[in-house]
């Protein structure tokens, strides 16, 4: 799509660039647009009336005020975010007179409000359903807003108020400064229908729509301490860690399952640039998450050992995890983080084809490792790619993966 702005059109992005408007990174830019929401079920035991759980939403939303926006179009395929008064989308469902025990997830997120992340459209959304024993709610949330970690920041503030409990104010380095518009008053020429967006952000969208197969794999304290012992037995210089370990026994195992059409298979690890880039505050609001990405040929995954997988993934992820690497690739703009351009020379985007997305989330089920007290009972994260390995901890203390797939899965 041609975007032929106007003089009104350009003086408007000038006036509010910074203010009521926040760029995408051209990370952001290239990846975000068309893709897969975030998506939270939780549950709130506590009986509270439901004016208050909203009228504490909207409080917390005005210290996390990117929740409330929507995504414009500034220029040909390059998008911002808009400050809105209805950038968020709220629904209570109708109650139902049964316990959490009695409830099956899927019937929350077939029910919940989903969120879509182009141009015009809300890109948070809440949706509850007063339950017997409490309130079962679902979170719909584009990337392009958050990541998980801003996501949980969020949800952490929304409760503490609730609770009428203080609570760590977020960063200033990535929120709006100005006072947010009603949508039906931004020009429509910054928000253009699905059909004339790029065919890649069409692909995307129709790729976000195929069904998706998943499935658990859990983990003992046990299979952990074996492994390590026998990975220090096989090479002493193989000190992994249990995510490394559990994440080159999962490639290894399902591998040809999940790829089955390719002899090039990459593995690509978040890596959070707060806990490395000396600019960026630890409670940065936004996305900061960076691709680490980790080649293997399948002859290597059929041949290598779990232990030489693993300590593979560490010295891949070792590279990108230090200071002078992420200072060479992003910096901290006026409008938030910014990736310098020479990294798009060699940057793929992901491929469904070969890639499988490994995110470490155990640390969700233990917010006081966060610095944060207890957060609402998260009983769902979806995955928001094709296939990947998403890494948790029960409430009990055991550690599982949810495996996602774009095929059904075989019996072992």
């Amino acid at each position: 799509m041609m975007m032929k702005l106007g003089e009104k059109q350009m003086l408007y992005l000038k006036e509010n660039l910074g203010k009521t408007i926040l760029p995408l990174s051209i990370f952001e830019n290239e990846i975000r647009p068309g893709t897969k929401p975030m998506e939270i079920v939780l549950f709130y035991k506590k009986r509270t009336s439901l004016l208050k759980i909203k009228e504490s939403l909207f409080r917390a939303i005005e210290y996390y005020n990117l929740f409330s926006s929507r995504l414009i179009m500034m220029d040909d395929n390059k998008f911002a975010l808009q400050h809105c008064i209805d950038g968020v989308e709220y629904n209570i469902l109708p109650s139902m007179n049964t316990p959490l025990d009695h409830i099956a997830v899927d019937e929350m997120k077939k029910k919940m409000a989903h969120v879509r992340t182009l141009p015009g459209e809300p890109l948070f959304a809440v949706t509850g359903m007063p339950i017997k024993d409490g309130l079962l709610g679902g979170i719909s949330c584009s990337e392009a807003i958050a990541d998980v970690f801003s996501c949980i920041l969020f949800l952490y503030t929304w409760k503490c108020i609730i609770e009428d409990k203080s609570f760590p104010l977020p960063s200033t380095q990535r929120l709006f400064k100005g006072k947010p518009v009603a949508s039906d008053a931004i020009d429509k020429i910054f928000t253009p229908p699905l059909s004339a967006l790029s065919e890649k952000i069409q692909s995307r969208v129709r790729a976000s729509e195929i069904k998706l197969y998943s499935k658990r794999e859990y983990f003992s304290d046990e299979f952990f301490d074996e492994h390590k012992n026998k990975a220090k037995l096989e090479n002493e210089k193989y000190i992994i860690s249990s995510n490394q370990i559990m994440t080159a026994f999962l490639l290894k195992k399902y591998h040809d399952q999940l790829l089955p059409d390719t002899d090039r298979i990459v593995l690509r690890s978040p890596v959070n640039l707060r806990d490395v880039h000396p600019d960026i505050d630890s409670m940065y609001i936004g996305n900061v998450f960076f691709d680490n990405k980790t080649e293997f040929t399948r002859h290597e995954i059929n041949t290598m050992s779990i232990y030489e997988i693993a300590y593979r993934l560490k010295e891949s992820i070792t590279k990108t995890t230090n200071e002078n690497y992420v200072k060479n690739i992003s910096y901290l703009s006026k409008y938030g983080i910014e990736f310098k351009p020479d990294i798009f020379k060699k940057y793929r985007s992901l491929d469904v084809n070969t890639d499988i997305v490994s995110s470490n989330l155990v640390l969700l089920n233990d917010p006081e490792s966060l610095g944060l007290s207890k957060l609402f009972n998260i009983l769902h994260l979806n995955s928001t790619v094709q296939t990947s390995f998403m890494m948790y901890k029960e409430k009990k203390g055991r550690i599982f993966t949810q495996i996602t797939s774009m095929y059904p899965f075989r019996l072992h």
